[in-house]
């Protein structure tokens, strides 16, 4: 009988070993073993070596049981006797490194039904933010490749972030190039925001005036933030040596009278001339009536399909004072050889507001003293009545 006995133990005890499955897994600080599914993780919170005594603080759970041991460099396993949250696991640690980054073996015995564990990283605050990484894209447009020269030309740098992080500290290196100059009313070296959030677009509009005939290479835009740089494409543009023909658009703005009351009309003249030796085309000009106005006659949008050199269009409008103070009517006129366009403005239109004149309520008086006079009338005779 004894023998028998014995004979279930050793069977036991080999069934025990042939169920099981050790392996061994290199562990960093913020990484996890993820059993089954989740349903038995073990997870290192920290490698540390405070003194002499050198150990790692895991955190292993299993379903809704959860626990935090402190594995130490030797053979001594942790198991269900140690409060393993599972009776079929046994863990031990060696080989630790606690120079960056910190690391260990760690040794695992797991049922060999299971399958082969899933190493994954923990997500914390500091690995978040990590994982965050602006890509600034930069790219360089024109308006046109080839051009006159005194022409000016419209620069166009596009900023886009397609990373997920917020690109900060940007600066921009833009170059003046060869043959060409500032122009007037734009600011160059352009100037570009500070940050650009994950999925922003910042657009940056600049001109140049083309001084020199020739073919000119335009250099990339470098913009720099934090460690990295982004450079834009490169663009090429010709400049033709003689002049071409080309038109020249001017706007005149003619009014009347510019010191009005309420409600009296405005007559105001528009007349576009082209001074240039060639016709302007697809001509536009357009504006709004300020507040305080009002549009009574005619349209301040006007399209040409042709002014010829030399030429000139004009229209007219009436508009009428409705509210005291000071206006000024401004249109803009853009055309074939000029698309961006130019301004013009009247002169300063001051409406005075109408005091209203006494005479403009007599026909509320007028009937009042009516009734005042008949009442009195009657009042006088009812009282002559009673004396007799």
């Amino acid at each position: 009988m004894k023998i028998l006995w014995i004979l279930v133990l050793v069977l036991l005890m080999f069934s025990s070993v042939a169920s099981a499955t050790t392996e061994g897994f290199e562990m960093r600080n913020n990484t996890g073993l993820n059993f089954e599914l989740g349903y038995y993780k073990i997870e290192i919170i920290d490698i540390s070596k405070p003194g002499d005594l050198t150990f790692a603080k895991v955190n292993i759970s299993s379903g809704d049981s959860s626990r935090t041991f402190y594995l130490y460099d030797s053979a001594e396993s942790i198991t269900k006797e140690a409060g393993l949250p599972y009776n079929k696991t046994q863990i031990t640690a060696s080989m630790f490194q606690v120079a960056a980054p910190a690391s260990f073996r760690l040794n695992v015995t797991y049922p060999d039904t299971w399958s082969t564990p899933v190493k994954y990283e923990i997500a914390t605050p500091a690995l978040i933010e990590a994982s965050k990484v602006p890509n600034i894209v930069l790219t360089k447009s024109v308006g046109k490749t080839n051009v006159n020269i005194g022409d000016v030309v419209e620069f166009k740098l596009t900023v886009e972030n397609t990373g997920n992080g917020t690109a900060s500290d940007m600066t921009l290196t833009e170059f003046l190039p060869s043959g060409f100059t500032r122009a007037a009313g734009t600011m160059f070296p352009p100037e570009i925001k500070k940050s650009l959030d994950p999925g922003q677009i910042d657009t940056i509009v600049y001109g140049l005036k083309a001084v020199e005939g020739g073919t000119f290479n335009i250099e990339p835009a470098i913009l720099s933030y934090g460690s990295k740089t982004s450079k834009s494409n490169s663009i090429t543009i010709t400049v033709a040596r003689e002049v071409k023909e080309k038109s020249n658009l001017t706007t005149a703005i003619t009014i009347d009278k510019n010191d009005v009351m309420t409600d009296d009309l405005i007559n105001m003249v528009v007349k576009i001339t082209n001074n240039g030796n060639s016709s302007a085309e697809s001509v536009l000009v357009d504006g709004l009536v300020p507040n305080g106005l009002k549009l009574e006659e005619g349209d301040l949008r006007q399209v040409y399909k042709k002014i010829e050199s030399g030429e000139s269009e004009s229209y007219s409008i009436i508009l009428k004072a409705v509210d005291g103070g000071n206006y000024t009517i401004r249109l803009k006129t853009s055309y074939n050889d000029d698309t961006t366009g130019f301004a013009t403005s009247s002169e300063t239109i001051s409406v005075t507001k109408k005091e209203k004149n006494p005479v403009d309520y007599w026909y509320i008086i007028i009937p009042a003293i009516g009734v005042i006079i008949g009442v009195l009338l009657f009042t006088i005779r009812k009282h002559k009545e009673y004396r007799y």
